[in-house]
């Protein structure tokens, strides 16, 4: 299991707001990304514009990818350096998500029943307390 700090930054016009949703443990990034979908309603297959363009260090398109693929490399479009809010006129809510480094021993039960922690993977809930 993994414990991942899922952050968010909201940008408008007149003022900003960053914090930390949640901490969440799943498995894999494809958990989270399932997860966040669901959880924020965001990130719907029907969004995908794709293919997007995929460029190595030196700006070289080195292929494609679809929406889905470069939420998870970017780990939610929060840490996307391509993203354009100047058209946002309103504002925007960006969400992403970083792994967190924890001892393998660690118990996260009374982190979870605290609500502190959720759980985002495919096991129940239960599973932890």
């Amino acid at each position: 299991m993994n414990l991942y700090k899922i952050a968010f930054e909201h940008y408008s016009p007149k003022d900003s707001k960053e914090g930390i949703d949640t901490y969440l443990l799943a498995n894999t990034a494809e958990e989270v990304y399932e997860y966040m979908r669901k959880e924020y309603r965001i990130w719907d297959d029907s969004d995908d514009m794709g293919p997007y363009p995929v460029y190595d260090n030196d700006d070289n398109k080195i292929g494609t990818e679809t929406l889905h693929e470069k939420i998870i490399r970017n780990c939610g479009e929060l840490y996307d350096v391509d993203i354009d809010l100047s058209t946002a006129y309103y504002g925007a809510t960006m969400r992403g998500w970083k792994l967190i480094e924890t001892p393998p021993d660690i118990d996260f039960s009374d982190m979870i029943k605290l609500g502190i922690v959720k759980v985002g993977c495919i096991r129940k809930h239960d599973d932890f307390l």
